[in-house]
């Protein structure tokens, strides 16, 4: 500073002790200038994702989903034919190979 005669006086001053209930009456004024918003309003919640790791995150979950997605069915295929044999002693699976197919009409194959 230029003044040094000022610094003495300035260090040996001490600010005055606020007055009795200041900070009930600057706690009010703040309330009432700035409302708490409410505590759980779900539809008012924001929350910031900064966009890279948004679409980071939408890749990794479309990578999860088509990674452990359900197989698709099987295709319906015809009835299944089971080939047998009648003889006196009831009926018995034919032999591998010996199989004939039959069409519905009565045609043999």
């Amino acid at each position: 500073m230029p003044d040094d005669s000022l610094r003495p006086l300035l260090r040996e001053w001490q600010a005055p002790e606020p007055p009795p209930g200041m900070d009930a009456r600057l706690l009010a004024a703040w309330r009432a200038a700035y409302p708490a918003p409410p505590r759980w309003n779900f539809w008012s919640a924001r929350v910031s994702i900064p966009a890279p790791l948004l679409a980071v995150a939408v890749l990794v979950l479309l990578a999860l989903f088509l990674q452990f997605r359900p197989a698709p069915p099987e295709p319906l295929r015809g009835p299944s034919v089971i080939s047998t044999q009648v003889d006196a002693d009831g009926f018995h699976a034919l032999p591998d190979g010996a199989a004939r197919g039959v069409k519905l009409d009565g045609v043999s194959q």
